[in-house]
């Protein structure tokens, strides 16, 4: 027979990975005046989230992963997903090295000796976000690529893990459009939008 206090820590176990926020892309239309804007969502709990998507970027994903493709950059991407590590693992002190090693343990497989070139705190500093961005150069298959890991949290229970990846010379580019894509996240009202896909 099972204790009642290790049943009431089961449940709360339970009840905080329901409210967890799934990275699965869901893609609704807003309609504004005449024009139809698609929005990818992202629901967590009864709430939703919602950032742009322009034309020029892919946006798929499923188990709670969203992977955005920059589609006029090969090998261009950006990863949204739960991060292994909690909110409440700080970015300081100590503990900064176990970021930096789970950084290096998400880069794309098959990366060739990477090489961290830097570190930066709070990159999106946007609601009330805190975050620690970690940037690796390595080859992949030949090619020069630099990959950002960024572990931002969302609030005080939810951090997720921000990945984009590019070759050397577009990275810049891609980095800056995927923070603009995270910048833009915002509350979704569901009243403003019709069926969409």
């Amino acid at each position: 027979m099972k204790h009642p206090a290790s049943l009431s820590l089961i449940s709360l176990g339970l009840a905080a990975s329901a409210t967890a926020i799934d990275l699965t892309p869901q893609i609704v239309t807003l309609v504004v005046g005449d024009y139809a804007v698609r929005r990818a969502c992202f629901a967590d709990g009864d709430k939703k989230y919602a950032v742009t998507v322009d034309s020029e970027t892919e946006l798929t994903g499923s188990g709670g992963t969203a992977l955005f493709n920059f589609s006029k950059f090969p090998r261009a991407v950006m990863r949204l997903a739960p991060s292994p590590l909690k909110p409440q693992i700080v970015f300081a002190g100590e503990t900064l090295e176990r970021y930096r090693a789970t950084a290096a343990t998400l880069l794309l497989q098959g990366a060739e000796q990477p090489v961290l070139e830097k570190e930066d705190a709070d990159v999106l500093p946007v609601n009330q976000w805190t975050s620690r961005r970690f940037t690796f150069a390595y080859n992949f298959l030949g090619a020069p690529m630099r990959e950002s890991v960024t572990f931002l949290n969302l609030d005080r229970k939810q951090q997720i893990v921000m990945q984009t990846r590019a070759r050397q010379a577009d990275f810049a580019l891609i980095s800056a459009r995927g923070d603009d894509i995270l910048r833009r996240w915002h509350d979704f009202r569901p009243e403003e939008a019709t069926e969409g896909n």
